[in-house]
């Protein structure tokens, strides 16, 4: 059975950069209009509310609301707080079901609740404007828009905000947006040189396809309001859902016309490069803008990030050292890194002092590993395995410990030591698969067929069909002992499980060998050899090449690996039994 390589783990660049990708946070106004916020929900006048008594029924009503919504039931709550409206015909009453339905998503009743606050307080605003909206999320574009005009002519004032709400809800219509693109455009008529009026216009272009539409909002926008970035973030988060480089060519075009974006949008250009894997692009946009901003932490770690992808460990070492000493907020993920960087540049002393530095937290339990890790390598194998002890903060973690301390024991050659820690860890969780799969491993390392065979048919009884499993014990039993065509059972059925695995069909010929299919044997190993082109493979292949007679083939197949694996201990072992000179 093969040995998993012990690997650790690159600071991943797209995940990192992309994290601040997914969506870009510009403004929400627009720098050339006063910032508009939601019309305040005026109490109304104590003299026009209604004169009813608070009976034992409207009190039960009204606790029962409150404490169903802070057990996370707004729904029922809105109900509640609506029969109670209904009753007292109290305006505060229907204010507060509007809130609860809301809250929980129900449009019908939340639309009967404001239909009543209006109706109980013709003078609210609020109402009127919460009314709008939950009728054009529920696609009734008919009933919003007297609404709408009249919020209007009521308070010009709110016009930004009202029309950044049309685009955002404009598209939601039954029967498709066509209506609603039509609504926006004859409202936005009357304001044409208002920013939040032309974005609702092309985001409802956006929504029917008008590309022609589109184009020509944007360039009004660039020459009435070239410092709002919402309506560009907007656009390219639409188009990064679709086409990664066609975003990034929009926002190229958009930011060359507006020299004064915010710094949000003038980085996601360069992270939308680095989704598109357009790396050498993204690093020279991301130092452009350090030129600018060089002192900037976020474009430090960007730079050092991209340096580091590239190779350019100088560079990257300094520009994370750079983002360390300006505040970066992943402070202990640069650490992390700046020590992988070390170990790339074969500073290993170096390399455990930026790990000794990564405190508690998400990179911990890595920064340890691989201080244990190198300890082992400069033959500490106890220290390090004593370092892994007791960490892992759940399950997962814990095996993925046991797991680590496994490998270092083995690539220290003592199997007896991994099967120690693995015995203790699965007495912690006697069904972890993977901590059996290892042990099974380590006790065919161990010579102890009978151990490997009991751990991996406990696998095969909790999850019968597991092709790992059942490859592993049909190899097993086809390289430890006579019983072959029980292993070729075994084997058979990983191979359904999974066709044209390499690992599984090197298994195959092995055992088709094992019982003096030396055709098919061949064949299979081929494929295999083809597939995954692996020195165990090569040893098995070139075996059945040399049974065949075929031994300069062999032979060729054997030195083409041991050119690249010299002194591999299985090609090695076949040579020495076959009698076979190097």
């Amino acid at each position: 059975m093969r040995m998993k390589p012990l690997k650790r783990s690159l600071p991943l660049l797209l995940a990192l950069l992309l994290s601040a990708c997914a969506g870009v946070k510009p403004p929400a106004s627009a720098p050339a209009q006063p910032e508009s916020k939601p019309a305040a929900a005026a109490e109304p006048d104590a003299a026009a509310l209604p004169k009813v008594e608070l009976s034992p029924e409207i009190l039960y009503g009204v606790l029962a609301g409150e404490i169903a919504a802070r057990r996370g039931a707004a729904g029922s709550a809105g109900l509640t707080y609506l029969d109670l409206a209904r009753e007292t015909r109290d305006p505060r009453m229907a204010q507060r079901a509007a809130e609860f339905c809301l809250l929980s998503g129900q449009l019908k009743p939340a639309t009967e609740a404001l239909q009543l606050w209006i109706e109980l307080d013709p003078n609210s605003l609020p109402a009127r404007e919460q009314l709008f909206i939950t009728l054009m999320r529920g696609g009734k574009l008919a009933e919003s828009k007297p609404l709408i005009e009249e919020l209007l002519r009521l308070e010009p004032q709110r016009a930004p905000a009202i029309f950044v709400q049309l685009a955002r809800l404009s598209a939601r219509q039954d029967g498709g947006s066509a209506p609603s693109y039509r609504l926006v455009e004859e409202l936005a008529d009357r304001y044409p040189d208002l920013p939040e009026a032309r974005f609702a216009v092309l985001a409802a272009a956006a929504d029917n396809n008008d590309q022609a539409a589109v184009d020509r909002e944007f360039d009004r926008l660039a020459r009435i309001a070239p410092k709002w970035d919402l309506p560009v973030a907007w656009q390219v988060d639409r188009l990064r859902r679709k086409d990664i480089n066609a975003a990034a060519e929009f926002l190229q075009r958009e930011l060359a016309r507006r020299p004064d974006s915010g710094l949000e949008l003038q980085t996601a250009y360069p992270r939308l490069l680095v989704g598109a894997k357009r790396f050498p692009e993204a690093r020279a946009a991301f130092e452009a803008l350090l030129k600018t901003h060089p002192d900037n932490a976020d474009l430090l770690y960007a730079t050092g990030l991209l340096a580091y992808q590239m190779r350019d460990l100088k560079t990257a070492d300094d520009r994370l050292q750079h983002a360390l000493a300006s505040q970066y907020q992943e402070q202990d993920f640069v650490r992390y890194t700046l020590g992988q960087i070390a170990e790339d540049s074969r500073d290993a002393e170096r390399a455990e002092n930026w790990y000794r530095q990564v405190g508690p937290g998400q990179q911990y339990l890595p920064a340890q590993s691989r201080l244990a890790i190198l300890e082992a390598g400069n033959d500490h194998l106890e220290e390090a395995l004593a370092r892994l002890n007791g960490l892992g903060g759940n399950d997962q973690e814990k095996v993925s410990v046991a797991l680590l301390q496994s490998q270092l024991a083995r690539e220290a050659k003592q199997p007896r030591r991994a099967y120690e820690v693995l015995t203790q860890a699965l007495q912690r969780q006697p069904r972890s698969t993977e901590l059996l799969y290892e042990r099974s491993l380590v006790s065919d390392m161990l010579g102890n067929t009978g151990n490997s065979e009991r751990d991996l048919k406990q696998i095969l009884k909790d999850k019968p069909g597991d092709a790992q499993a059942l490859n592993a014990l049909g190899y097993t039993l086809a390289n430890r002992t006579t019983r072959y065509q029980e292993a070729y059972g075994y084997i058979e059925k990983a191979l359904k499980a999974e066709p044209g695995n390499p690992v599984i069909q090197d298994s195959l010929g092995w055992v088709q060998y094992k019982l003096g299919r030396l055709d098919a044997a061949r064949r299979n190993l081929e494929k295999a050899y083809a597939a995954m082109p692996d020195p165990e493979v090569a040893a098995h292949l070139g075996e059945v090449l040399w049974k065949q007679g075929r031994r300069d083939e062999a032979m060729a197949v054997w030195r083409k690996e041991l050119a690249q694996h010299p002194g591999h201990e299985v090609i090695s072992e076949a040579m020495r039994r076959l009698g076979a000179k190097p």
